[in-house]
């Protein structure tokens, strides 16, 4: 078994940039890009995690379409072990339409396929045997699996000895908290954009944020704040990191892929900040490619980066 399990979303990304407005109804207007990528919160960071040389599986469902064939192989060639990862006839795979403004900005069509018949029975936690971690991706966008049934599965990580984590999704049918609420006492790292996070706690700044979820069970909360970097609290320490200042090409799964590699410092032992730093330097090299994982090459790359674009951890 790989050391961490990525349980949840991938999806095929099919993307256009630079849309600024849609030409009228029924009429063309011709983009100069226009490419496929992989994504989804558990896919992306599943990439990520071995491409910084990470062993990770991802554990989901796809459809035996072309958008399928296409996430499948772009995992593969990552270096994702894919024995827990089911083809379904019955639903296609999950795709999203995504819409990228000049300045990197993003609006989303998602069609979430079979992502929404995935359950509590798809999910033999008896694999995760072996494993040292489980990290979730995401609610909202595989809605069988949330409340109660995560729990369980969480559960079952918590008792044989794995760590977990979540990386939250926007929710489009505005239940938020309730997705999550019994999830968190079985979560070790709860991660989330300000912005989904405000809806997830009621709370509005990232302390506050923080201290929701950490009362709540998990031990370290990360906030993904875009440009203006990332704020973490453990239940001993807390810190703020700026974003690195790069070209912005495209946002998206930026924090996908951040989540990814924090997942990676923390399985391998890291210091926090050491997780943190690799987390938000990742988020910022993905920041200037297509795709959610396109900009990551290495930990090597990556600390290479981090070298030649410092940023400093405040630690307070």
């Amino acid at each position: 078994m790989a050391d961490v399990i990525c349980l949840g979303l991938a999806c095929a990304d099919v993307m256009a940039r630079p849309v600024e407005s849609f030409p009228p109804r029924g009429k063309l207007e011709l983009i100069p890009t226009l490419e496929i990528h992989l994504g989804g919160l558990a896919a992306v960071a599943a990439a990520v995690i071995a491409k910084l040389g990470g062993s990770v599986a991802f554990m989901g469902k796809l459809g035996t379409d072309g958008f399928g064939d296409y996430c499948a192989g772009a995992l593969e060639n990552c270096g994702v072990d894919l024995r827990h990862l089911q083809r379904t006839t019955t639903e296609g795979t999950p795709a999203t339409v995504v819409l990228v403004s000049k300045d990197g900005e993003r609006t989303f069509l998602h069609h979430p396929g079979c992502s929404r018949t995935l359950r509590e029975s798809d999910i033999n936690t008896e694999k995760f045997h072996g494993a040292k971690h489980v990290h979730w991706g995401g609610p909202a966008v595989t809605p069988g699996l949330d409340g109660p049934p995560i729990s369980r599965i969480l559960e079952k990580a918590k008792s044989i000895g794995l760590t977990t984590s979540v990386d939250t999704c926007y929710d489009g049918l505005d239940v938020w908290y309730p997705r999550i609420e019994t999830a968190l006492p079985f979560l070790d790292v709860v991660m989330s954009s300000l912005e989904e996070a405000r809806m997830y706690t009621g709370k509005q700044e990232p302390e506050a944020i923080a201290d929701f979820y950490l009362d709540r069970g998990p031990d370290i909360a990360v906030i993904k704040l875009g440009d203006g970097g990332m704020f973490v609290k453990s239940t001993t320490e807390r810190m703020r990191v700026p974003a690195h200042r790069v070209d912005v090409v495209d946002t998206t799964g930026a924090g996908d892929a951040a989540c990814g590699a924090f997942v990676y410092g923390y399985t391998q032992g890291w210091e926090l900040h050491k997780s943190v730093q690799l987390a938000n330097a990742v988020g910022a090299l993905t920041v200037q490619a297509m795709g959610g994982s396109e900009g990551v090459k290495s930990l090597d790359d990556t600390l290479a980066f981090i070298d030649r674009v410092p940023v400093e951890v405040e630690a307070f």
